[in-house]
Order: structure tokens, then sequence, then C-alpha cells
């Protein structure tokens, strides 16, 4: 079915999250390809990222994860338009980022490794009485 939930309910904590381990996941993906695409690579060059298009899919996976949090106070219900649209305005006030190579090299991997457990979490806690119907 189509209404089949892919995540399940996630905490505040893990919502806000979620768009920064997407970034230095990004950041360590493109640092990677770097080191095996360019010829004459330094550990010690910055490494140019497109921030409009980071930020963009961040504020993107911010609102589309958003109807899978449990929201009880009103300020949290702020933060679940204000996050997302902070996400826009640093895609929009941001041209570009530099960041270290080996700064990318170091933290990707790490918050890629969070990313997936905490995916594979949200999926394998998900409760959807709609997909069991299937």
């Amino acid at each position: 079915m189509l209404l089949c939930s892919v995540l399940g309910k996630l905490t505040l904590r893990t919502w806000v999250s979620l768009p920064l381990l997407f970034l230095c996941s990004a950041a360590g993906v493109a640092a990677l390809l770097n080191v095996l695409l360019v010829q004459h690579v330094s550990f010690d060059q910055d490494l140019d990222l497109s921030a409009p298009l980071l930020f963009g899919s961040a504020a993107a996976l911010t609102v589309l994860s958003a109807n899978h949090v449990h929201w009880t106070s009103g300020w949290q219900r702020r933060l679940r338009f204000g996050y997302p649209l902070l996400m826009v305005v640093c895609a929009l006030a941001l041209d570009g980022l530099r960041i270290p190579v080996f700064a990318a090299l170091a933290i990707g991997p790490a918050a890629a490794a969070l990313l997936a457990t905490l995916l594979v979490r949200a999926h394998r806690d998900r409760d959807a009485p709609e997909c069991a119907r299937a």
C-alpha cells in the first residue's frame, strides 16, 4: 500500500539530529570522493560544498519527517516550523561551505553510521497496521 510509512515515531531529539547527521555524512561522502578522484590530493586542503543543495535537502528531510514526531507542547510545535525554516534560510543565505578534507573524513563516517542506526531503529519500531493488511 502507498500509505505504509517507512519511519516509525521519532523522538524530538532524533528529529532534530536527522538533518545534522545528513549534512555531516554528505560532507564525508564528498570528501571521500574527492580523495578517490583527485590525483594530487592534500589532506590540508579545503573541500568546497554547495550550501544551497545541502541545506535545501536537509530542510526537505526535516519537513518530510516532522509528521513522525509526537508534538506535545507549544514550543515543540513552534520548533516544527522554525527548524526547517532555519535550514531554508541557511540554504538561501550561504553560497558555499569550505570544510577541511581531513575534518570531513573524520566526521563523515561516524555521522553516516549514526544516521543509518537511527533510520534502522525508526523503521524497526514503526507500528503501521495499514502495512500489515497489505
